[in-house]
């Protein structure tokens, strides 16, 4: 075993899992420390933890011990996280893009006004756009953070800052001054959060044509300030969007996180603030995409297919609105199909703004061949495989389906796509809400 590759591989693992040290270790049953040896190249994990690593990681313990995954298709890079059709990816990329777009104004006027009030460089760049449930960002931030309310509950935002930033903002060391005082608040909301809150309320003012006045409706004085998210009383499964700013003050690095709730953002979307108007838009407010190919390129053609299962057409009515009930359940792994054959199963990811699939199975399935010249499929999305990247799946590699997350899944018979429709859950099996019959 080279423990230089191995413990990288251990950490790349761990951090994909989004486990701490501590979390890896508690899995284990080994120290913290112990994981931390094994990361940093000065040891290797007993041949007795091996398996257990093994079974956290989703891999071969092969692959620990020779410090490498087999080739399969690259998700270096690419955010991955769970998929949940009971709560659907809720707003599309082009809404996230235009948070994005604002959080580089802020993080430019933060770095000059910031800067110009502390005599000392601040560096603020934009980190994330991500949707998230309200009980995911509370839990995500510190239990004792700078907590700035602006009429959540009432389709206002949030603001919070994680506290070691706030206090390098305040000429505090957090060592020695780690208590969050009402004057620290007060204090940080007059100097630093005015800025960001001008900043806001200017942009969105703007976008939209000054139908929107976030002074009037969330004034700056009215906040509700506080040393932790715990009195916010949100909605936990709530949707929301969250701009995330991370920053650097003389060495010390964290988070400005704004949280936008599921209200705002309807009222931004309806008011042009994502560049259009949906009252004045003839599509019904529904923009669509379409993707050019070039005349010249040659793309391979898709080849394997993930599918909730195939069925006989006779027992299936295709009108809009009716619902069919599968037979798969929600925590049931969907089909990998290729050539006419079921040749693994996994769980479904979103990987950035695609549909993924994680393969859950290393041992060999029951052989299934579809041979039937009629049928219905209901598919999730379709891939375009090498010979090797298919050879190479394995439990806990991924493949990245051209279907963006969230889309209508495809109703095909016979292969010829019939009917689009919703993904929903009925009594824990999967269903599909026909939309639309071609």
């Amino acid at each position: 075993m080279n423990a230089e590759k191995t413990g990288l591989l251990i950490y790349e693992l761990r951090t994909r899992k989004g486990l701490t040290q501590k979390e890896l270790a508690e899995k284990c049953n080994v120290s913290d420390k112990a994981v931390s040896k094994w990361e940093r190249g000065d040891g290797c994990p007993d041949v007795t933890v091996l398996p257990r690593l093994a079974e956290v990681f989703g891999v071969e313990v092969e692959s620990i011990m020779n410090g490498e995954i087999p080739f399969s298709q690259d998700v270096t890079g690419k955010k991955i996280k769970d998929y949940n059709f009971r709560q659907p990816d809720r707003y599309p990329r082009y809404m996230m893009r235009e948070l994005w777009m604002l959080g580089e104004d802020i993080c430019q006027a933060m770095n000059n006004e910031f800067t110009s009030i502390l005599g000392d460089r601040t560096e603020f760049v934009d980190d994330n756009v991500d949707e998230l449930t309200n009980i995911e960002f509370l839990r995500s931030i510190p239990r004792k953070c700078f907590f700035y309310d602006f009429d959540f509950l009432n389709n206002g935002f949030t603001i919070e800052i994680d506290p070691q930033l706030a206090k390098a903002l305040l000429k505090q060391d957090s060592s020695k001054h780690d208590i969050i005082t009402d004057f620290d608040l007060d204090v940080f909301k007059n100097y630093f959060l005015k800025t960001i809150y001008n900043l806001l309320a200017q942009n969105i003012s703007k976008q939209t044509e000054e139908k929107i006045n976030i002074e009037k409706l969330f004034p700056f004085e009215k906040s509700v300030a506080a040393a932790t998210a715990n009195n916010s009383r949100q909605e936990e499964n709530r949707m929301m969007l969250l701009l995330g700013l991370k920053g650097k003050v003389a060495g010390v690095e964290g988070w400005i996180n704004i949280q936008f709730s599921d209200g705002i953002i309807e009222t931004l979307l309806m008011n042009g603030y994502f560049g259009f108007n949906i009252n004045n838009n003839t599509s019904g407010g529904k923009i669509k995409f379409q993707n050019l190919s070039n005349i010249k390129s040659r793309e391979l053609p898709d080849n394997v297919f993930v599918e909730f299962g195939r069925f006989r057409p006779e027992n299936v009515e295709l009108e809009p609105g009716i619902i069919l009930v599968l037979d798969k359940k929600e925590t049931d792994g969907l089909n990998v199909v290729f050539e006419n054959r079921v040749i693994h199963t996994g769980k479904t990811v979103a990987i950035d703004d695609r549909f993924g699939i994680e393969i859950a199975e290393t041992t060999q399935l029951s052989e299934i061949v579809y041979d039937e010249p009629d049928y219905i499929s209901v598919q999730l999305g379709s891939s375009a495989l090498t010979k090797q990247e298919l050879a190479a799946l394995h439990q806990g590699s991924y493949i990245i389906l051209k279907q963006r997350a969230g889309e209508m899944t495809q109703i095909l018979r016979a292969g010829k796509l019939v009917a689009l429709g919703e993904i929903c859950i009925a009594d824990n099996n999967f269903a599909i809400r026909v939309v639309e019959v071609k």
